[in-house]
């Protein structure tokens, strides 16, 4: 295990290091707004915060992205960026959300032995990305990680690993692009040696952590009870006050519905990306004006249904890591948990 520690007053100096080879995107905060973004130096960086409020994912899937642009001549593809892009701060529940994209978008759903579309604007960005995964030193109480075998340390698939000890990180390489990446550094003047002090500190904050989170609830029976729900009343009870905001899905690190348009006039225009969400009303409605989901009722049960069934059979996992943005923006209190506990009391 390769493990340095940093002090905060020289992040600054490990991140001109690493600007030399990466684009940098780390929490920062905007008109009360937090989310990952661009940055020059750590002083950009949010002094403290527990999780982004928008997700990570629009790093490599914009809300708005224009594929390409067009006019007479022909199409002009945008040109690619110049430097690999580096994550800083990203918190173990948004780290698994983007391998749950990646499955989506990526190349891990050739490990599965099918042969399904890749997203090249996905795999140009994400493909070299490096993570730097931060421990989760305060939990809130929205939290529910736990549920699906994660945790607030849980150093899960980053490539390295980062805890807060208060006056320094800890920064331990976990995947093989992380360890050599601290292995070409390892001579740098910001780095020192971890003391046993020091991993002290980081069990103590580990153990207070989880100690903050509910008790997991045992999910392992959703995907079936849900196979047997289709015209069972509980999506009527579920969506009794749902607004269709979609506040929801556009919070949701694991969400990736979305609609392509052409803008433009006749002689000149570009095809945009555009994040939509199963919770509209316009979503599923055909050119002929029909609806398949005409009600709020067939929207709550497609958006769960496919985070907790369509994408198990696909994926073999549930689309959801328990971040609690969905709980902490529904404007009228619904919680994801509580509809869980009813599918599986149902």
């Amino acid at each position: 295990m390769l493990q340095f520690k940093i002090g905060k007053d020289k992040l600054n100096q490990f991140f001109s290091a690493l600007l030399k080879t990466h684009t940098i995107f780390a929490p920062v905060e905007v008109d009360g707004i937090s989310s990952f973004s661009k940055v020059n130096c750590a002083d950009d960086l949010m002094s403290s915060y527990f999780n982004s409020d928008k997700p990570p994912k629009e790093i490599f899937f914009p809300q708005t992205q224009t594929l390409f642009n067009y006019d007479k001549d022909g199409i002009k593809i945008h040109e690619q960026k110049d430097k690999s892009i580096a994550i800083w701060g990203l918190r173990q529940c948004d780290l698994r959300s983007l391998f749950m994209l990646d499955k989506v978008f990526g190349s891990t759903r050739k490990l599965q032995g099918r042969n399904d579309y890749e997203d090249p604007y996905w795999k140009e960005k994400y493909q070299e990305t490096l993570i730097f995964s931060l421990a989760c030193n305060n939990p809130l109480s929205s939290c529910f990680c736990n549920w699906f075998g994660s945790g607030p340390f849980d150093k899960g698939s980053s490539d390295l690993f980062v805890v807060d000890i208060g006056d320094a990180f800890l920064i331990e390489g976990c995947s093989e692009k992380g360890t050599n990446y601290l292995s070409n550094l390892k001579n740098s003047d910001f780095f020192e040696k971890v003391n046993d002090k020091d991993l002290q500190k980081a069990s103590e904050l580990k153990s207070k952590a989880e100690e903050l989170l509910n008790q997991p609830v045992d999910i392992d029976s959703v995907s079936d009870k849900l196979n047997n729900l289709w015209d069972e009343p509980i999506w009527e009870e579920i969506s009794n006050k749902c607004l269709n905001c979609a506040a929801c899905t556009y919070f949701c690190p694991t969400c990736h519905c979305f609609d392509v348009q052409d803008e433009g006039s006749e002689d000149t225009g570009k095809r945009v990306r555009i994040w939509d969400s199963c919770m509209f009303s316009l979503f599923t409605q055909e050119a002929s004006g029909h609806n398949p989901r005409p009600t709020s009722k067939d929207r709550m049960r497609q958006r769960i249904m496919h985070k907790f069934s369509y994408f198990v059979d696909n994926f073999s996992e549930m689309a959801c890591v328990g971040c609690g943005r969905c709980i902490q923006v529904c404007p009228v209190n619904l919680d994801i948990r509580e509809i869980i506990k009813k599918i599986i009391r149902f």
